[in-house]
């Protein structure tokens, strides 16, 4: 009687050990009949296409058999019994039946059942990926080390797996091993450019890449070294952001080193120096009548200080007649203890103090009548004046202290001689609050020690409002601080409109002291000032650089683009004589691909250089097309993705596959 390997062979419906073997009840194609296109053959395709763990569910299957096969051969007639003395016979005799099924079926159908394989590597292989990506190739670094990581991958996988499915046979453990590490080796290369080849035909096929609006003129080559500028997202965001900063005059050479350097290579090429240096020098031309209205409409016309202290001075003069109004009910002064306190003074003082006490006591006198005293409460209203005019110009602070007592006891008794001069007094001190206010206003610029700190200014800002004296409401100090450091940036602005840089040094500094205290006078205001100084430094750097700059260094790279565009192609030749006849006709060839190159890189360079210094509505027009164009490119990027790591998979999962066919021959 034949046995179940024999019976396997000539009757498939019916060898195999158990229920699995009996004639079936129900169709082969629903049961798994041997070798036919059912779903428990698919299923045992797939399971065995899982890394490993595929390789070893036959013998798993055989080993189970093998030990049931005592208790369950009685259940069945003998022609299904497996066959074995011996739990190693019966576990062979059970493994030959496995793999005999696997072999028929795919003998039967090799697409199918190769299909089915390869899925199941994929999902066995698939959860490993996603845990650890780089030990597949994936992730970041280089082409080299993504290589490395997915040969090591790779030839730990297929190893191991035919090791299980040889039964630790080391020749073909070594022979899996290799295929793995090759498969995984050139795994993220060939992903890679799968990834790109489906990104192609999808571009191809759906026109995403393809320059439309202010581009659509544009030749690709050109067209993609301009879209190549504006980069990811974030990139594209900064971009438009400088360019709405630095506002309509802006240009893309203004806010994009690249772009820059595209003007910079096209203004070198033979006739385009004008195209691309007449816009940037008009530009430059208008900097000053630019920079002048900005600021006028941020902080307002600047003033004069010559002639708003003028102005103040011609105020303190007006007060003279009040002055004479109120002396007109003055009544007489007895300055004789002020003068003995001072005779005391100036016997006790030596040097600079006591000459200054003895020239006060003898202006109390009357003229020509030395140690007589005026009482006259205008000759004490002089002696006031003059103590003031010795104070503006003393340095000495034991003289300003012995001066500034003087000042006090005359002015308390000026107050009490001269009914209403407080009043008269108070005005003409104000104007002079506002008449120091507007130098000191003037300061603020400075870099030198006299300059005050931030916080300083912005103390003296808020006391200067505050009224002295019997003055009432604001005082107007403030004011004319404020008019003083619009004074000074119109002079500034004045002597070093020509370069803006140094202007920029001057009315920013090197810290930010100069805005705060420039947003302390003008509020928020302050910042479209600078933002002003700011865009003109930038427009004068460009237009220097592009136009009579050397560096050659900001330009290499569309420089670079240029020579590849120019370069010929090359006309094969060989020793046949087909290469001879070609090599004959190469010089007139060469001639007329080479005009043609260079006439494509001039256009290149014009078309490019162009967009480079485009302003105002054109301008935005080439950014929108720009932006449109890169995300639509970007929309491309799933695909890429998507096709890359599929071939990953694939790749991964196909050493078992490889292995089965391998152990099968």
């Amino acid at each position: 009687m034949a046995g179940p390997w024999e019976r396997y062979q000539s009757e498939p419906d019916k060898a195999g050990p158990w229920s699995k073997y009996v004639e079936p009840t129900v169709t082969p194609t629903a049961s798994g009949g041997q070798g036919e296109l059912s779903v428990n053959n698919v299923v045992r395709s797939a399971a065995t296409g899982v890394p490993i763990i595929g390789g070893a569910l036959n013998q798993m299957n055989a080993a189970t058999n093998a030990a049931l096969a005592p208790l369950l051969n009685p259940l069945f007639s003998e022609e299904n019994q497996l066959k074995g003395a011996t739990f190693s016979e019966r576990r062979a005799e059970s493994l030959r039946q496995q793999q005999g099924m696997d072999r028929d079926f795919s003998a039967k159908h090799p697409v199918v059942d190769t299909a089915a394989q390869i899925a199941g590597g994929v999902a066995g292989v698939a959860p490993a990926m996603m845990a650890a990506p780089a030990a597949f190739g994936g992730g970041g670094g280089s082409m080299a080390a993504r290589s490395m990581a997915s040969m090591l991958s790779g030839g730990t996988v297929g190893g191991a797996d035919a090791a299980v499915r040889s039964g630790g046979d080391l020749n073909s453990t070594g022979i899996g091993g290799l295929t793995g590490a090759l498969v995984g080796g050139f795994s993220p290369a060939i992903a890679s450019g799968a990834g790109k080849v489906s990104a192609t035909i999808a571009d191809r096929v759906g026109g995403l890449s393809k320059p439309t609006g202010a581009l659509s003129a544009l030749p690709r080559p050109a067209a993609n070294y301009a879209l190549e500028t504006v980069g990811d997202p974030a990139r594209q965001a900064a971009l438009r952001a400088d360019l709405d900063r630095l506002g309509p005059q802006a240009m893309l050479a203004d806010v994009s080193p690249e772009w820059m350097g595209v003007a910079r290579g096209a203004a070198s090429q033979p006739g385009m120096r004008d195209e691309i240096a007449v816009p940037l020098l008009t530009r430059d031309a208008a900097k000053n009548t630019r920079l002048r209205a900005d600021m006028d409409i941020a902080i307002g016309a600047p003033p004069v200080p010559s002639q708003v202290e003028a102005g103040i001075v011609a105020g303190q003069r007006d007060l003279g007649p009040q002055y004479g109004e109120v002396f007109r009910g003055a009544r007489a002064v007895d300055t004789e203890p002020l003068a003995h306190a001072i005779e005391a003074d100036a016997i006790n003082m030596r040097g600079p103090a006591q000459r200054a006490a003895q020239q006060v006591r003898g202006m109390l006198d009357i003229h020509g009548a030395p140690g007589n005293l005026d009482p006259n409460p205008g000759t004490l209203f002089q002696t006031r004046q003059a103590i003031d005019g010795m104070l503006a110009g003393e340095t000495n602070p034991q003289v300003i202290r012995t001066l500034s007592g003087y000042r006090q006891r005359v002015d308390d008794m000026l107050g009490q001689a001269v009914p209403g001069i407080k009043d008269v007094d108070a005005q003409f001190a104000e104007l002079a609050r506002q008449r120091d206010a507007l130098g000191r206003g003037q300061q603020v610029l400075d870099s030198e020690r006299t300059a005050p700190r931030p916080q300083e200014l912005a103390q003296e800002v808020q006391q200067g409002a505050l009224p002295q004296g019997r003055m009432v409401g604001p005082s107007a100090a403030p004011l004319r601080m404020r008019q003083g450091a619009r004074a000074e940036l119109d002079r500034v602005v004045g002597t070093n409109a020509n370069d803006p840089a140094a202007l920029q040094r001057l009315v920013k500094s090197e810290g930010d002291w100069n805005r705060d205290r420039l947003r302390t006078l003008f509020g928020p205001q302050a910042d479209d000032v600078l933002n002003a100084v700011d865009r003109e430094t930038a427009f004068y750097r460009t237009n220097n650089r592009v136009t009579s700059g050397s560096d050659t260094a900001m330009a290499s790279r569309f420089g670079d683009f240029l020579d590849h565009a120019s370069t010929p192609s090359q006309i094969p030749t060989d020793t046949t004589i087909a290469g001879l006849i070609l090599r004959g006709a190469q010089k007139a060839g060469q001639k007329a691909l080479g005009s043609n190159a260079e006439e494509r890189a001039a256009r290149f360079a014009k078309d490019l250089g162009r967009l480079a210094v485009a302003q105002g509505s054109a301008r935005d027009q080439i950014v929108q097309s720009l932006m449109d164009t890169a995300r639509r490119r970007q929309s491309l990027d799933p695909i890429n993705n998507a096709a890359r790591e599929v071939a990953r998979l694939l790749l991964a999962s196909s050493p078992p596959v490889a292995n089965q066919r391998l152990l099968a021959r």
